[in-house]
């Protein structure tokens, strides 16, 4: 052997022994072993297991929940909650002390007027037969008759529909079926006075209205119940004028 055919030997041997340290001498430039086919389609149902374990949602993961949910995302309901304050605050109010309450009446008297035909009493006409006879709109909403010098009614007008009084500013809209007075006793002047006074005012109101006058059970006003309704009123103040 030559030496020209040896250094060619020696050339190769440590062009292999360079390239065995090179693929083979470092660990950390090792390939790793490639997957085999049945750990890939294992991964592959990893995957999709998990995906579909995944619940769906509107929001993505990182949404805040809606103004009006609690601290757990499951919407609140804001109405509850004010009207429990609300009431919390009635509760904390003290109450308003109320007006005491007068002793009940011995008696309450009282007539109808009721418009004729199906018609109605309109507020302007109300309002014309009211002045005309003296009554004034007060207290409650409806009209009195009061005694010069007095704060108390002798008898009072209301509305016999409900709820029963009138609108101070409604008077050209206003339409009602018919009217209600009444008395209560004692009053500031004898039964016997008021009542006589409150007949005349009906009576006088009827006319201008065009409306039928009833008694306190809503039957057609009779002489007869006249009669006994004065003689009730008469035994009245003979009661209260008896010493005690």
């Amino acid at each position: 052997m030559d030496t020209s055919t040896l250094r060619w030997i020696l050339i190769g041997v440590g062009l292999v022994v360079v390239a065995s340290i090179f693929l083979f001498g470092n660990p950390e430039k090792q390939r790793k072993p490639k997957a085999s086919r049945r750990e890939k389609r294992r991964a592959r149902k990893r995957k999709a297991s998990a995906t579909l374990r995944r619940e769906p949602t509107l929001q993505g993961a990182g949404a805040e929940p809606p103004p009006d949910a609690d601290e757990d995302g499951e919407p609140g309901n804001q109405g509850e909650l004010a009207i429990e304050q609300a009431e919390s605050a009635e509760r904390r109010e003290p109450p308003k002390p109320r007006k005491p309450a007068g002793p009940p009446p011995d008696k309450i008297v009282s007539l109808f007027l009721l418009a004729r035909d199906n018609h109605v009493i309109n507020g302007a006409d109300l309002l014309h037969a009211t002045v005309s006879t003296g009554m004034e709109f007060g207290d409650m909403g409806i009209f009195h008759r009061r005694p010069e010098g007095s704060d108390q009614a002798v008898f009072s007008l209301a509305n016999a529909a409900k709820p029963g009084h009138f609108e101070r500013d409604a008077w050209n809209t206003f339409e009602t079926s018919g009217v209600a007075l009444f008395m209560t006793l004692p009053g500031p002047v004898y039964a016997l006075d008021a009542w006589d006074s409150m007949l005349a005012t009906a009576r006088r109101m009827g006319e201008i209205l065009n409306a039928e006058l009833l008694d306190d059970d809503r039957n057609p006003f009779t002489r007869q119940r006249e009669a006994q309704i004065r003689e009730e009123m008469r035994s009245y103040d003979r009661k209260k004028s008896q010493p005690k």
